[in-house]
């Protein structure tokens, strides 16, 4: 999509597309872009946070990461909360498991 960005610096995405959303009087709108993508991450890292609150920032980044799924082409890697989340309940992490 024109707002989609990935390279070197973006190390995960989300859905971002025709998200339906409530505006101010009740009525639903479907919005796409950035603002729309970003609480889906938010939300994912909220949710590993309540899960284990001893985490620490970097490992919730890092089960946000390794529970990514790759797109066909590699450039992208679209959050999975599915599997970071099973990720931190096994108590693995994909590095650790490849060992």
């Amino acid at each position: 999509t024109s707002f989609t960005s990935y390279g070197p610096t973006v190390a995960v995405d989300a859905d971002g597309y025709e998200v339906e959303s409530y505006v101010p009087g009740g009525a639903k709108l479907k919005l796409s872009g950035t603002s729309m993508a970003s609480p889906n991450v938010t939300n994912l890292a909220a949710k590993l946070f309540a899960l284990d609150p001893s985490l620490t920032p970097q490992k919730v980044i890092e089960l946000i990461k390794q529970g990514a799924t790759p797109s066909e082409d590699g450039r992208r890697h679209l959050i999975d909360p599915k599997r970071s989340i099973e990720l931190l309940k096994n108590g693995k992490s994909i590095s650790a498991a490849a060992k």
